[in-house]
């Protein structure tokens, strides 16, 4: 069985500065950061209060709600990478 390879242009970005392309660039391009204190959990407890998370972020345009509680955080971003991502071209690599 031969194996064919897929090659798939495009990016897309869910950052702590943006949660698409253009968002996140225009944050790095103006020198933003992304680094804030922590919100997603109650980090009082911690050593460490601030983080670069992801903000703003809504699962249920990937996935609908149910469905979202069976993935982890980081598997929804990925996720809604891959979605926002353009699709400018695809070739199948022999």
């Amino acid at each position: 069985m031969s194996h064919r390879r897929v090659v798939i242009t495009g990016m897309g970005m869910v950052t702590p500065l943006g949660n698409d392309l253009e968002s996140t660039w225009a944050g790095l391009t103006s020198g933003k950061s992304g680094v804030a204190r922590i919100t997603h959990f109650d980090a009082s407890n911690s050593t460490s209060q601030i983080a670069a998370e992801v903000k703003g972020f809504d699962p249920d345009t990937i996935v609908d709600r149910k469905e979202a509680k069976r993935f982890d955080r980081f598997s929804l971003i990925a996720l809604a990478s891959a979605k926002v991502a353009p699709l400018t071209a695809t070739t199948t690599v022999p």
